[in-house]
């Protein structure tokens, strides 16, 4: 491990060469392409409804929320940026066809309590409750 430490210390920190820019550019154009097609399958994803268990804030980080949600009998959690959801409500949530795992949860569109629970496989599009709130 040290050696590897020397190695890329050498290159990038002794060797004056205009390749050191392109050692660090490429990683980071390879993470920032992950994460696109990661969240990609969400823009053919259902709806479902995801409920807040936890908000909490790391010391080095942004608040977060943790969410549940359930897809075809099957319980799935997710976690992100806290922005409005509040602990112990329900919001809409997208997740991906492709990989039920992945989603987002729209915090700016809570569940009524009128609706109980979502069909098994999710609303293929947003429901007309949501589309009055959204607006």
């Amino acid at each position: 491990m040290n050696k590897l430490k020397e190695i890329l210390k050498y290159y990038l920190v002794e060797r004056q060469s205009k390749w050191n820019l392109l050692i660090v550019i490429v990683p980071v154009i390879g993470i920032l392409i992950y994460n696109n097609i990661k969240l990609s399958p969400l823009k053919e994803g259902n709806y479902t409804i995801g409920f807040v268990t936890k908000k909490y804030w790391p010391i080095v980080s942004h608040k977060k929320i943790i969410y549940i949600y359930t897809v075809n009998g099957k319980k799935f959690d997710n976690g992100q940026v806290y922005s409005y959801a509040l602990e112990g409500k329900r919001y809409l949530v997208q997740f991906s066809l492709k990989d039920n795992s992945i989603s987002n949860m729209l915090q700016d569109i809570p569940v009524p309590d009128s609706i109980k629970e979502a069909p098994p496989e999710g609303w293929k599009e947003l429901p007309n409750w949501a589309r009055k709130i959204e607006k």
